[in-house]
């Protein structure tokens, strides 16, 4: 069976960053300019060949579905609720989706993550396992960062610094076969009930067996919008 391409986008946190505007609205509602950043996400996706969606949700699910539905009536998209959203990281919600990935490679990113086309042409053009990193950005301290040897990526976290370390934004391609590597390992982590981490701490376990590359962009714009402070930001950039 030839591979296809699905986006995994993950959907299931409460966002208290972002209260009170998301005390009931879903983050991914929030809008820019006129559009929420689901639909922005899942138009430039459309714009660049991918046609199947996994969409996770948490709290106010149906605000999420009624959207999408209104918005792309006709789209490809499998919806998980993770029920545990409160007691649990979005490493439980991708375990939840591991019976939806049929044989496709997969293109994961988070649900509030903005971005413009260049930089999902840059992702979904690819044939190996790669993460948008933006070399020419100060390290972040409360976000990720990507520990680069040997031209890969050998380690993912808030609190990962040093000089081969790079911004990384969770805007993943990931080949069929890596994907189930790394879905392995979160299985292992949910068997333990260890799921309140991020899903990268299982992939650190693995890295070494994965060539995931970093894929810089140059003057692109590409944000997460963690607080009311970036959803300024995302706006003012948007509108320029």
């Amino acid at each position: 069976m030839m591979k296809t391409m699905r986006a995994l986008i993950l959907n299931s946190g409460v966002a208290q960053r972002l209260k009170p505007l998301t005390d009931n609205l879903p983050k991914c509602l929030l809008e820019i300019n006129g559009k929420s950043i689901l639909q922005r996400q899942i138009e430039l996706l459309l714009s660049v060949g991918v046609k199947k969606f996994i969409i996770t949700t948490g709290p106010l699910q149906d605000k999420i579905i009624n959207h999408v539905k209104e918005k792309f009536p006709e789209l490809d998209v499998v919806y998980i609720n993770n029920p545990k959203f409160e007691s649990t990281n979005y490493i439980y919600s991708m375990w939840l989706a591991r019976n939806e990935i049929d044989d496709d490679d997969i293109l994961l990113l988070h649900g509030d993550l903005v971005f413009e086309k260049s930089v999902a042409q840059k992702i979904v053009g690819q044939k190996i396992s790669s993460v948008i990193v933006d070399r020419a950005a100060n390290l972040p301290a409360k976000d990720f960062k990507g520990k680069i040897q040997n031209g890969k990526i050998i380690k993912i976290g808030i609190d990962v610094f040093g000089n081969d370390t790079v911004f990384l934004l969770p805007l993943y391609f990931w080949t069929k076969e890596d994907f189930q590597l790394w879905m392995d390992r979160i299985e292992k982590f949910v068997k333990n009930n260890n799921t309140s981490c991020y899903a990268e701490n299982a992939f650190n376990e693995i890295s070494e067996t994965i060539d995931l590359i970093a894929l810089d962009i140059v003057n692109e714009f590409c944000m997460e919008i963690d607080t009311l402070e970036d959803l300024k930001l995302a706006k003012q950039i948007q509108k320029k």
